[in-house]
């Protein structure tokens, strides 16, 4: 078999992988994300995002191909091995084969050169069958996730619906709303009574958000009633209720949804929209604009009276000639349902121009538009790389300080350790180390030993000091081993474990199926059910952490057995740590649902109590796994204060320091996690924004009166 020839059917059958994969990976995984704007309902999936990020979550989704391409082809060259070799184990002497290749290399009919393309057609039809393609489909929604689709669009959404949108971009008024304010001038007092024309021309401004506090609650609540504390809906009396009622409420609705497109509109459709979003050239992005302009309509038009194709918006505001209740909740669904578009086509054209808007005024209302769409400072995102940056530095030199004051004490207990090092500064006197280390931990009432020619006591205390220096010194780098690889294993599973908490709540969230939550109703199936894929993926990459402490232990020269027998020897520990896994997962969800309605004291005090949990946990379950030498036998902390009358000596003594090999790995394995959870609540607190502090008032408490959290 030709070597050249197979690398290139190799590289043909991957190849064909990658094309299925391209195939698959344009095709939304679930029913269309956007059911509910029916203007972008033709539009696929890569429409969605940027090409940067549709090209990132591409490479994602295809390495599920090549990753079982890989695994099964390089599986059946192993199979063959085994097989070849337990079949000549079987062979004494000749065996009557003939040298040199036993077929024609260049016979492209054979077998082998058949194998990658029989691999390739097997892992198509494998992910296209009903049993295992929900395999595929979570893979490709993971993948559609890292692209932002369609959680991009949604978040520009979001901040669209913001009750603040309007208010802080202060649009002009627009020929839309013109036209309208128009119509309403034409109406007679008797038509509006008992409003005046003032009273219906002042609602049509831009108003304060209905139900927003006059003033902010003064009272402070204690802990336990920040975490107790039920949310009410209702207003108070410090509250000015200043929501219009019944006919108002339409026409501030219509108000509303009028500004919104006219704002909007001249970005997003016409000339304009090449200038402001340049990098668009696709023509479905196009369409979706000359469906908008449709649904608008021209203004100044008259409709026939024998048209019955769909009613414009301008014809809606034309035909618009009494106040009365069924006119104003025609024309309001009419808004609200093109405002709605007009927000959609303006979320697309910005993620898919890669987030910006270009060409615009910086004092324009489109800038602050732009500004608005662009808030997307993460909190639980940046706070937990922040958090787990912070905790592995910290981690790690105070797991090297642990590693080092234990083994400097553990070697002054067992001096044998460092008798090499000892018996160098001792000049390598035959019997000195002896000698000297029975005269330097000579039993009691017992006569001193005799120490050799040249050999005084005060050299042999000299060389033991000299000899622990030394021993520090030659150890230093193994040590410093030790600490990587304890917190990289500790930091691998960590970061599985919140990051896949943030991505399940987040996808949960797309799907409308994670409600906010209050203390007196903890969604317990919820927060358990959750963190079962966060948990599994703790314990994968814990385990990923362990092969690499194996490969370098190794010197990169690792063998498939030695792999075997790590998870032969370690699988109980590594099931055992899925309750630790699954108590950081719950501690991430509670910290990120809640730390909006909590103040700071009681953020800091659930992660303390989490962090409780976690080291019992630890302790509890994977420990338990373990075996431990008995505890090094040193005067205590107390009996060496007692003794000495000198704190200060008691803490500078070796007996200060941990003495059991329980609770130093106790240590070592849960500071990191605990300084993060610690640092995390930290974090999401003073990450808090001024509008994610409404709920709280000036003093930092829970304000009942401005609540916006829905209700289950």
């Amino acid at each position: 078999m030709n070597s050249l020839i197979y690398a290139g059917v190799i590289l043909f059958g991957a190849v064909t992988l990658v094309i299925e994969a391209r195939r698959n990976y344009s095709v939304s995984a679930k029913h269309h994300p956007f059911a509910f704007y029916g203007i972008l309902e033709h539009l696929e999936a890569r429409h969605l995002c940027s090409p940067r990020e549709w090209n990132f979550g591409f490479y994602v989704y295809s390495l599920l191909y090549l990753i079982s391409y890989a695994i099964l082809l390089t599986s059946t060259e192993l199979i063959e091995l085994i097989y070849s070799s337990k079949a000549a184990a079987n062979l004494v002497g000749a065996t009557g084969t003939a040298l040199g290749p036993e077929s024609d290399p260049f016979n492209l009919s054979g077998t082998d050169y058949g194998k990658p393309l029989f691999i390739s057609a097997f892992i198509i039809a494998f992910y296209s069958v009903g049993a295992t393609r929900n395999i595929e489909l979570h893979i490709r929604t993971l993948a559609h996730r890292l692209a932002g689709v369609p959680r991009g669009v949604y978040q520009v959404l979001d901040r669209l619906q913001d009750p603040d949108f309007l208010s802080e971009t202060t649009p002009p008024t627009g020929p839309l709303m013109a036209s309208f304010r128009d119509k309403l001038k034409q109406l007679s007092d008797d038509d509006i009574a008992p409003m005046s024309m003032d009273d219906l021309m002042a609602v049509t401004k831009l108003p304060l958000e209905p139900g927003r506090p006059a003033n902010k609650a003064q009272g402070g609540q204690s802990l336990i009633a920040s975490f107790l504390i039920q949310k009410q809906s209702g207003l108070e009396s410090n509250v000015e209720d200043n929501r219009p009622r019944g006919k108002e409420q339409y026409l501030f609705d219509i108000c509303k949804a009028l500004r919104v497109i006219d704002l909007l509109r001249p970005a997003i459709t016409g000339g304009q929209r090449a200038t402001h979003f340049p990098l668009l050239g696709m023509k479905e992005l196009g369409d979706i604009s000359a469906s908008l302009e449709d649904a608008i309509g021209k203004s100044g038009s008259r409709r026939e009276p024998r048209d019955e194709s769909p009613k414009t918006l301008h014809d809606e505001i034309n035909e618009f000639e009494e106040y009365d209740e069924a006119s104003l909740e025609r024309l309001r669904e009419k808004a609200i349902e093109v405002a709605n578009s007009a927000r959609a086509v303006f979320a697309v054209y910005f993620i898919c121009n890669s987030r910006t808007v270009l060409n615009v005024d910086r004092q324009s209302a489109l800038q602050k538009v732009r500004a608005f769409a662009d808030r997307g400072y993460k909190v639980e995102q940046n706070s937990f790389a922040g958090s787990l940056f912070f905790a592995a530095v910290i981690a790690t030199f105070a797991g090297f300080f642990i590693h080092q004051s234990f083994k400097l004490q553990e070697v002054q207990v067992y001096p044998d350790l460092m008798a090499e090092q000892i018996y160098d500064n001792l000049g390598r006197v035959e019997n000195s180390y002896i000698a000297c280390r029975d005269l330097h931990y000579k039993p009691v009432k017992t006569e001193p030993p005799t120490l050799p020619d040249g050999i005084t006591q005060q050299k042999c205390e000299r060389a033991f000091d000299k000899g622990l220096d030394k021993y520090r010194k030659d150890n230093k780098s193994q040590m410093m081993a030790w600490t990587f690889f304890d917190n990289l294993a500790l930091l691998l599973m960590v970061a599985a474990v919140v990051q896949m908490s943030i991505f399940e709540k987040d996808v949960q969230m797309d799907q409308n199926a994670w409600r906010r939550w209050t203390m007196n109703r903890v969604p317990y199936v919820r927060l358990l059910t959750g963190a079962i894929l966060p948990a599994l993926a703790g314990v994968f990459a814990l385990s990923i952490g362990f092969i690499l402490r194996l490969i370098w232990n190794a010197d990169f020269d690792v063998s498939t057995s030695q792999i075997e027998f790590l998870f032969v020897e370690n699988w109980k520990y590594f099931v055992a740590y899925l309750v630790p896994c699954f108590v950081l997962s719950i501690s991430t969800f509670v910290l990120i649902d809640k730390h909006d309605d909590w103040t700071f004291p009681a953020t800091l005090s659930v992660a303390f109590l989490a962090s409780v949990v976690y080291v019992f946990s630890v302790w509890l379950v994977p420990m338990a796994t373990l075996r431990f030498l008995p505890p090094i036998e040193v005067e205590s902390f107390w009996v060496v204060w007692w003794n000495s009358g000198s704190f200060t000596q008691a803490i500078n003594s070796d007996a200060f320091w941990l003495t059991s090999y329980v609770a130093r790995d106790l240590l070592i394995l849960t500071q990191l996690p605990v300084l993060f959870l610690m640092l995390f609540a930290i974090f999401v607190e003073f990450s808090e924004t001024p509008a994610t502090r409404l709920n709280k008032g000036q003093n930092g408490e829970p304000d009942r009166n401005n609540d916006k959290e829905a209700r289950e």
